[in-house]
């Protein structure tokens, strides 16, 4: 049995659910978007799809589901995905956010390994944009670059557009890409690229400029970071909370879910747990703009293993 069966299984414990092909949980529940109805029930579970699809659903499919190659006759009430358009569903449903956020709290082992290596694809192409920018390229070029070596690093898709902000531009509560890379300017990138399912939001700051100030603020960053290593599963998210605001306070969560999973949030009254995946947000704000950089964390029993 393989982690997409292990999570259907667990989602059935808690109600019955039809997940859609273009719900973005998909990965997590079955490996192919090759059908039109997923239907989960204490007894089994069930992938109907169109006869015209058997080929690649049956090349696809890795997990141990029934098939059957008509509409699913529905009755009752089922649970849907909060993301499912539901203009055109023609059975009673109910969101199923509460059971998501159950089934969905933090990865499996297996997943872990997918998470780690497309971490790893991410660093590599970040490597080659800081190799590539100049003064002078405008946000929107440095943005289709980053776009363009995320993507032939393995990148699927985004969870939203890339951010490329400068200079006072990073300050605002959702930043737009504007500006030129110029001398004497902070330089705020913000992505969340998504390979199989998994997102992994994280931020760096350019300085185009050696000033003390913006250098000495950045070594605050990284001294929190080393902080808060030291954090493991059973620690609660208000400690990790209260380390993130040494830096001073800002108006958005330090922690926050990442992967596609539903905890951890500080501040909060949530522990951490062996395997929940966040990214960490500490953040300085000064007129010349915003000082972040955006990490993405495992936690573990003997402390947080660091990703992008």
């Amino acid at each position: 049995m393989n982690f997409r069966e292990m999570r259907a299984k667990l989602i059935a414990t808690y109600g019955r659910f039809v997940f859609f092909p273009d719900d973005p949980e998909i990965p997590k529940v079955i490996s192919t978007r090759a059908f039109t109805h997923l239907v989960i029930e204490k007894e089994n579970i069930v992938v109907h799809s169109l006869k015209p699809l058997e080929e690649q659903l049956e090349e696809e499919i890795k997990e141990d589901y029934d098939v059957i190659y008509e509409p699913p006759k529905l009755e009752g009430t089922y649970y849907i995905s909060p993301n499912a358009k539901t203009r055109n569903i023609q059975f009673k449903w109910l969101n199923g956010e509460k059971i998501l956020k159950k089934a969905l709290r933090k990865p499996f082992e297996e997943e872990l390994e997918l998470i780690r290596g497309f971490s790893k694809s991410i660093d590599v192409a970040l490597n080659r944009v800081w190799d590539k920018i100049e003064i002078g390229m405008t946000a929107e070029t440095l943005r289709s670059l980053i776009d363009c070596e995320l993507i032939k690093a393995g990148t699927e898709e985004f969870a939203y557009p890339t951010i490329v902000a400068i200079g006072k531009h990073s300050l605002k509560p959702y930043p737009s890409t504007e500006g030129t890379v110029e001398e004497g300017k902070i330089v705020y990138i913000d992505s969340a690229p998504s390979k199989n399912g998994y997102p992994l939001n994280f931020s760096r700051v350019i300085f185009t400029e050696e000033r003390e100030d913006w250098i000495n603020k950045l070594e605050r960053i990284n001294k929190i970071y080393s902080r808060i290593s030291k954090l493991s599963a059973g620690n609660s998210c208000e400690e990790a909370d209260m380390i993130i605001r040494e830096l001073g306070n800002f108006p958005h969560y330090s922690m926050v879910p990442s992967g596609g999973f539903y905890q951890p949030y500080a501040p909060g009254n949530c522990i951490l747990e062996e395997n929940m995946l966040a990214t960490v947000v500490p953040s300085i704000y000064i007129p010349d703009g915003v000082i972040r950089v955006k990490r993405n964390i495992i936690v573990r029993k003997s402390g947080l293993e660091f990703l992008v």
